[in-house]
């Protein structure tokens, strides 16, 4: 277990360094100006360009920039955003919380939902609710995380107004109690939640769905099955245990998609998390603030990745003899 985790941290230290390198050539490869809409139009633009390209050393070369920015990296600096007019570590500190607030939750409704239905499909596989269940899921995973929070938005927010369609919380609103800001949240959160939740649940339960069916054909369940073992204590206490392992080789799967979905989610329910921070700075060309989200981003894809990863290799014996 040791090496395996000395090799996920090497594997980490390699994708950030890659990552962020491939981020500084993109983003200074962009057209555009990045204070091109930060100066006052009255001013001497040509002149406070300078200066600000000056105060944020964007006036040495690139060959230069490069070896700067990985020291600042180093050391935990991470500049500061353009944009903001702050430090990029305080932006950071605003905005990945709230992604969490959505991600965390989404994955674990997600998680528990997809099992769930997963088992479910798998002990009345071939059957009419098997398939209707699978084609819904299908259907789900066939249409981009975009576009389904725009039609979350439009049919619960805008049409039916059951939900408020933007923020994580009321504007202006002052909580009485912490239980008025837990619900204020929960209010907001309950439609980017539940597209990120359904995306989510939809992945799990074919995987899931796939993983029952294989281990219901197995000599040990059918063992179980001739002894008198009722079809609920089979599914429970052999099945489930079974694909354990094959559900955290899943999760691992489902972190990239659940950082790039959240993106999405947040742009289109005004969620101010770190994705819609990320669009937001690409549009900006704030070059301190896209490297070091992207950055953030990669290392965490990559621990969550490792976490599951090693979740699997303890679910399952035989794979923990090999790490």
């Amino acid at each position: 277990m040791l090496r395996f985790a000395a090799a996920r941290a090497r594997q980490t230290a390699i994708v950030a360094f890659v990552v962020t390198s491939l981020a500084f050539v993109l983003v200074h490869a962009a057209p555009g100006d990045p204070f091109a809409t930060s100066l006052d139009e009255n001013s001497n633009f040509a002149a406070a360009r300078a200066e600000m390209r000056l105060r944020y050393a964007l006036d040495l070369p690139l060959w230069q920039q490069y070896p700067m920015m990985l020291a600042n990296f180093a050391r935990g600096e991470f500049g500061t955003s353009f944009g903001e007019a702050r430090p990029v570590s305080a932006v950071l500190t605003d905005v990945i919380p709230d992604t969490l607030l959505l991600m965390v939750p989404a994955l674990l409704i997600g998680v528990l939902a997809g099992v769930a239905v997963g088992t479910w499909q798998g002990a009345h596989a071939g059957t009419w609710r098997d398939r209707a269940t699978g084609a819904f899921a299908l259907s789900v995973l066939s249409i981009p995380e975009f576009l389904l929070a725009l039609i979350a938005s439009l049919v619960f927010a805008v049409r039916l107004r059951w939900f408020p369609g933007t923020g994580i919380f009321s504007a202006g609103a002052v909580h009485a109690s912490w239980l008025d800001t837990v619900g204020d949240y929960l209010h907001h959160a309950a439609l980017p939640v539940s597209v990120l939740a359904l995306v989510i649940g939809c992945v799990v339960a074919r995987f899931q769905r796939a993983a029952v069916v294989d281990t219901l054909n197995e000599e040990f369940v059918r063992t179980a099955r001739a002894k008198g073992a009722a079809t609920r204590r089979v599914l429970v206490h052999h099945v489930l245990r079974r694909t354990g392992g094959s559900l955290f080789a899943v999760l691992g799967l489902l972190v990239p998609t659940l950082v790039g979905g959240a993106a999405m989610v947040e742009m289109v329910f005004g969620w101010p998390g770190a994705g819609a921070t990320l669009v937001s700075a690409v549009g900006s060309r704030d070059y301190p603030l896209v490297i070091a989200l992207v950055l953030v981003g990669s290392i965490a894809v990559c621990v969550g990745s490792a976490i599951a990863d090693a979740a699997a290799v303890l679910a399952n014996p035989a794979i923990r003899k090999e790490a």
